[in-house]
């Protein structure tokens, strides 16, 4: 469950993001989709840390361990 709702803030900041990125025509063209994007990604992983359980969040570091990102 905290994986899938991890996914889905993930997926709404990038969506975000892309249509911030497509709408501002100025400096904020660059900055603003970095800014959702990162501010996203934070609120994605806080929501995970607060909604795992103690067995989830495991599973999750054992296989952040075996398939390290590349």
């Amino acid at each position: 469950m905290a994986k899938t709702i991890r996914f889905a803030i993930f997926m709404l900041s990038a969506c975000s993001a892309g249509l911030a990125f497509f709408t501002l025509h100025s400096f904020w063209e660059w900055a603003a989709p970095i800014a959702i994007f990162i501010a996203g990604s934070l609120l994605a992983e806080y929501a995970f840390t607060r909604l795992a359980t103690p067995e989830e969040n495991q599973r999750d570091l054992e296989d952040r361990v075996r398939n390290p990102p590349k």
